[in-house]
């Protein structure tokens, strides 16, 4: 710059603190913050990034992917292995569902790992849901604390096994989704108009009038309990 050259803000305000910019965008500060505190408008702000390497390279961001989610992929895979939503694990993040959604579609990484890590869950679903479909055996395991008659203490573990008869609605959920076709409800639209409902509401007043007999009708009465398992030997 010349003698006569009257300085610009960019020679008065910023270039002798790029050491203190990098810091602030380290620290999170907004551009709006540093332009404030560089006492420039945000749009000298932009116009600089284009100007002046040095300015640019020292306001440079990296992206959420590089420093909230790549690093982290290994926690991911896990927390979809246990079963986190999409909302808490974005939430874990420090990012918004959109964007856990366009970086899922950026980086086939991301994708994989959570494609991989959401199976593990499914299948110990599935397995479970089988299991409880087809009835099961388990252990019932009871610790003890008895006296005896100096006192003293004894701890004694009692190990019963028990079987879990097959539960009817995993069994009705499991047919429904693996044979579709042939366990799932079937639903009869009936077409109806003007002179149908004239003739069954006539048919009905009939029915009440005949010597006032109570109508009859077919009915299933379905009644749902909870039983604890039991031994199959009893």
């Amino acid at each position: 710059m010349s003698k006569n050259t009257k300085p610009t803000k960019y020679d008065t305000n910023v270039k002798h603190r790029l050491v203190e910019i990098q810091q602030w965008i380290v620290n999170g500060w907004t551009d709006e913050q540093i332009s404030n505190e560089l006492d420039i408008n945000p749009s000298t702000f932009y116009d600089y990034q284009k100007k002046h390497k040095d300015f640019a390279k020292a306001t440079f961001r990296p992206s959420k992917w590089e420093t909230h989610v790549q690093p982290r992929l290994r926690e991911i895979q896990q927390w979809c292995g246990e079963g986190l939503t999409d909302d808490v694990i974005c939430e874990k993040l420090g990012i918004v569902p959109s964007t856990w959604y366009n970086y899922q579609l950026e980086h086939p990484t991301l994708k994989e790992v959570v494609n991989w890590g959401k199976s593990v869950m499914d299948n110990r679903v599935e397995n479970s849901l089988l299991r409880a479909a087809l009835g099961y055996e388990f252990e019932e395991v009871k610790t003890i604390i008895e006296e005896d008659k100096n006192g003293k203490k004894k701890t004694r573990v009692e190990k019963v096994k028990r079987y879990q008869p097959p539960n009817p609605t995993a069994m009705i959920f499991w047919l429904k989704n693996r044979k579709r076709d042939e366990w799932t409800d079937r639903r009869e639209v009936i077409v109806d108009t003007k002179e149908l409902e004239e003739e069954r509401k006539r048919l009905f007043l009939e029915m009440i009038d005949e010597d006032n007999d109570p109508i009859e009708a077919e009915y299933i009465l379905i009644e749902e309990s909870e039983t604890e398992g039991t031994d199959p030997s009893n």
